[in-house]
């Protein structure tokens, strides 16, 4: 499927409203082209003296009589058909009559034009606004299935730049696509048309100039696609700068780096301004380009037929005549507007590639066709000869095999960079493994559905990550049902309930982006209190207290205890007192298993993991 049909193809559920849309811009255009055809009658009723179309007052009856006589003998003629249905709508036996009827037909027809035009508006705008949400909301379901090395590869203005810009962009082409095109070319049809029933030799002379037209639209339009495409990028990076410097605003304002941010914020624009103009430059480069080319028609079509109309020697009446240079007047604008589709097009499916490039990125994470449920752990978690690499250069982990029984409590320690949050972020399927596998229960997990895997589980880290929304919602994150005494009990055990009883708002306090308004240790409580409320039966603790003052430290570390009690829990150790207490410790150095056993154990053997308790943990 090309990217043309891929992307219109999101359309088809809304069939019926771009029906009546187009429909409606058929009726609009044709409507419009009758208003234009009405101005050569129009100038009959006002100028001519004599043989005025319809008029029966006797002082011209006569001559009516033979006019009418002559539409009649020529009645196959299209043009006489029209003039003919026109000339008894507005037929009089006076010549006021006659002017009052054609100002109502006018006027009905003007009303019936713009009830179409409206029609057309409100569902194609329905069709759009549609299309706009569809392509979101495939992003961002997308976006949930992709796994984490998707979002480390890419800055988060870039990820946020597709939802929101590029769908932007391909909007406008939907609405090209499909309104201005559907309206513009009935438009162009039924104004080409009469010229043609008016005079086919002056409409042939002007399409000489078309192929030039055409010509630079094609070639104008293929430069644009390029140009969009920077344009885009270069959007993406003023989002990401402004979404890290807004993020980080602490930092910023901590290192006096204001000035900084504001010049690689001013940077980002420049670059986003010089791309547009770019942009912005070809595009309006074709408007004056397509209005000199049409005037250049115009000049030698009026030259040619008013100069045999002065002689005598034309086959069109003035009032024809005047009808055929409305009409050709008229389609400028809608040929204008046609000349712009390619270009809107082009722009459009360079914000479509780049979405589609989201849509199809390919998902490493992936459940088999029919996962298995794991409702219950019972017996272990088996890590066999694991080995992986964020790259096919270096391994972060090599040849891992261990185990952890049910109800134990197995501590991670080794150097920074060793590879051990790497280690647990592979239990939940964070990422999966080169080689090697590991089992809960004796099955694969990758076996298991991600939800039935994932559901075991309960994680706290290092890095709190709460939401711009009350703590409340916070703690029973996704359980909106979930009832107040059970949210209390969790964060009661988690040593959090005394300092949320102390907000103003307490539990429906608003803790700000992130958790901004909470201190880390405030922050790790109601994670901790989150995990508790799911009721986890695999526990994994990534370095949750390394970044906490002495007096957080233990309170987070007594809802730490609370929380370990009767489940199975893998924990990054740095200070954590748990590490003397552990059932095993397992000591990771450039990604190999060098040490293992019990605190005790492994002191006697004067190892690494020696070396690190001397440094880091006696004081615990």
């Amino acid at each position: 499927m090309n990217l043309y049909s891929r992307t219109f193809s999101i359309l088809k559920p809304f069939w019926k409203q771009l029906v009546v849309a187009s429909g409606s811009a058929a009726f609009h255009a044709l409507f419009s082209g009758l208003l234009v055809w009405m101005f050569g009658p129009l100038l009959m009723v006002l100028f001519q003296l004599g043989g005025i179309p319809g008029v029966t007052d006797s002082s011209v009856t006569g001559a009516a009589s033979g006019m009418v006589d002559g539409i009649a003998n020529n009645y196959d003629s299209l043009k006489d058909i029209i003039n003919s249905w026109i000339n008894n709508a507005i037929a009089s036996e006076t010549r006021s009559g006659m002017l009052i009827k054609f100002c109502w037909l006018a006027f009905i027809i003007v009303v019936a034009k713009n009830l179409f035009l409206y029609l057309q508006g409100f569902f194609m705008a329905y069709v759009q606004q549609s299309v706009v949400r569809a392509f979101r909301n495939k992003l961002f379901e997308k976006y949930q299935r992709l796994s984490l090395d998707y979002f480390h590869k890419r800055h988060t203005g870039q990820i946020i730049s597709r939802v929101t810009n590029d769908v932007m962009v391909l909007n406008e082409a939907v609405d090209i696509g499909f309104n201005r095109l559907v309206t513009d070319s009935v438009m162009v049809i039924v104004l080409s048309s009469f010229l043609l029933i008016l005079s086919w030799k002056l409409t042939l002379l002007s399409l000489i100039i078309m192929p030039l037209v055409f010509g630079f639209i094609w070639f104008i339009g293929k430069k644009l696609r390029k140009y969009s495409e920077r344009s885009q990028e270069r959007m993406a990076d003023v989002n990401t700068v402004l979404e890290e410097t807004t993020s980080n605003i602490r930092i910023v304002k901590a290192f006096s780096m204001e000035k900084f941010e504001t010049k690689k914020f001013f940077h980002a624009t420049s670059e986003f301004f010089r791309a547009l103009l770019r942009m912005t430059r070809i595009r309006h480069l074709a408007s004056p380009i397509n209005d000199i080319l049409a005037t250049i028609a115009g000049i030698i079509i009026l030259l040619y037929a008013g100069t045999r109309i002065i002689e005598g020697t034309g086959e069109l009446t003035a009032g024809d005549f005047m009808t055929f240079v409305v009409a050709m007047l008229s389609l400028i604008k809608p040929v204008k507007s046609l000349s712009q589709v390619h270009i809107k097009l082009q722009e459009g499916m360079a914000a479509a590639e780049r979405v589609f490039d989201v849509l199809d990125a390919d998902e490493s994470i992936k459940e088999v066709a029919k996962p298995r449920e794991l409702e219950t752990f019972s017996n272990s978690i088996k890590y066999n000869a694991l080995s992986f690499s964020y790259n096919s250069k270096e391994q972060v982990l090599k040849d891992i095999s261990f185990e952890v029984k049910q109800g134990e409590v197995v501590a991670i320690v080794g150097p920074s960079g060793g590879g051990k949050s790497t280690l647990l972020d592979l239990l939940p399927r964070f990422y999966d493994p080169q080689k090697g596998s590991i089992m809960i229960d004796g099955i694969n997990i990758k076996d298991l559905s991600l939800k039935s895997l994932r559901g075991l589980m309960g994680i706290v880290t290092q890095e709190t990550y709460l939401f711009n929304d009350t703590i409340k919602n916070n703690i029973a994150y996704g359980q909106n049902s979930m009832p107040f005494d059970k949210i209390k009990k969790a964060t009661m055990m988690s040593n959090a309930h005394q300092f949320i009883e102390e907000f103003e708002n307490g539990y429906d306090t608003l803790v700000g982006n992130r958790g901004v308004m909470l201190s880390g240790g405030q922050r790790q409580r109601l994670a901790i209190a989150r995990a508790l409320l799911k009721d986890p039966q695999i526990l994994i603790f990534d370095e949750a207290t390394s970044a906490l003052d002495t007096e957080s430290e233990m309170l987070v570390q007594e809802a730490i205890d609370r929380l370990m009690a009767d489940r199975t829990t893998l924990v990054i150790a740095h200070r954590l007192s748990t590490i003397k207490n552990a059932d095993r410790i397992i000591v990771i150095d450039r990604g190999r298993i060098v040490e293992s056993g019990s605190h005790t154990e492994l002191l006697t053997h004067d190892g690494l993991y020696t070396k690190l308790y001397n440094m880091q943990f006696r004081s615990d």
